[in-house]
């Protein structure tokens, strides 16, 4: 699953932020990040999830969600 970032500079803050979650992360990009579900499929509500509360940590931070 696929996050995309308009700010650069927050890639590895939100890859780091996924880790702490137990997420398995590749940086694909200066502003990509790839969720990689392991054993149990990934949802894509759980993923929401996290990034509600990303968007409150780092407002400023904007996000997408991918395909």
């Amino acid at each position: 699953m696929q996050i995309s970032l308009r700010d650069p500079a927050y890639t590895d803050r939100l890859a780091a932020f996924l880790r702490s979650l137990g997420q398995t992360v590749v940086v694909n990009g200066p502003d990509r990040v790839e969720l990689v579900a392991d054993d149990v499929e990934l949802s894509r509500g759980e993923v929401q999830i996290y990034l509600r509360v990303w968007r409150v940590l780092y407002p400023e931070a904007e996000v997408d969600l991918g395909d």
